[in-house]
């Protein structure tokens, strides 16, 4: 199975425009190393269904196993990303997590907006209980949603990835009432985060 590394780097405010200009050229970087199968990253624009009004940045890294994930983190590259990431940063660390996932959907349409959603400190007992509310949301937004669930150490999460079109897309969709009462019921079964993020896609 294919695992996703999540990461949100603390980028002050200061040092957002240098960089966003730099992030199509980290990306690319990153894609061309062998162990990594794809990069996509964006700028977060809605948090729990408000907009944002801080810089904040959400990016992916794709690999095939979790021995191409380790590789990747001893890599001079990391290494060295590592090193000007603390400079840059204030000494704010990353946010970041590691995903068993699904099979990558083939043949999947990138969407402009990807809907990051992580329910963590669920009880395992009610895991079916989740899952089932996630689907009848799905159900009702008429969506395909891909995902999976933490490795390694601290709380275990699960995620769920949802492609709109448009943010007017998926404000019109949560508006439904059935939609609104689907999404209540799953954030009532454990502490849930949605990210909503303007994806960009590297390969």
């Amino acid at each position: 199975m294919p695992y996703l590394a999540v990461v949100m780097p603390a980028i002050p405010e200061a040092h957002k425009d240098e960089f966003l200009a730099h992030w199509p050229t980290i990306a690319a970087q990153m894609t061309a190393l062998p162990m990594v199968l794809g990069v996509s990253g964006g700028p977060v624009v809605g948090e729990d269904g408000a907009a944002v009004t801080e810089f904040k940045f959400l990016q992916t890294i794709a690999f095939k196993t979790l021995e191409d994930e380790k590789a990747f983190a001893d890599s001079d590259f990391a290494k060295d990303g590592a090193k000007k990431y603390a400079e840059r940063s204030g000494g704010a660390p990353p946010k970041h997590a590691l995903f068993e996932c699904a099979d990558f959907p083939k043949d999947a349409t990138p969407k402009a907006f990807t809907q990051f959603s992580r329910m963590t400190g669920l009880d395992e007992s009610k895991g079916a209980e989740a899952r089932k509310a996630w689907e009848d949301l799905m159900a009702i937004l008429g969506k395909e949603s891909w995902g999976g669930k933490t490795v390694g150490d601290g709380p275990p999460a699960g995620m769920g990835l949802v492609g709109w079109d448009s943010l007017e897309e998926a404000g019109a969709a949560y508006k439904n009432p059935a939609a609104k009462a689907a999404l209540d019921k799953y954030h009532s079964l454990s502490d849930c985060k949605d990210l909503m993020v303007k994806m960009e896609y590297f390969k």
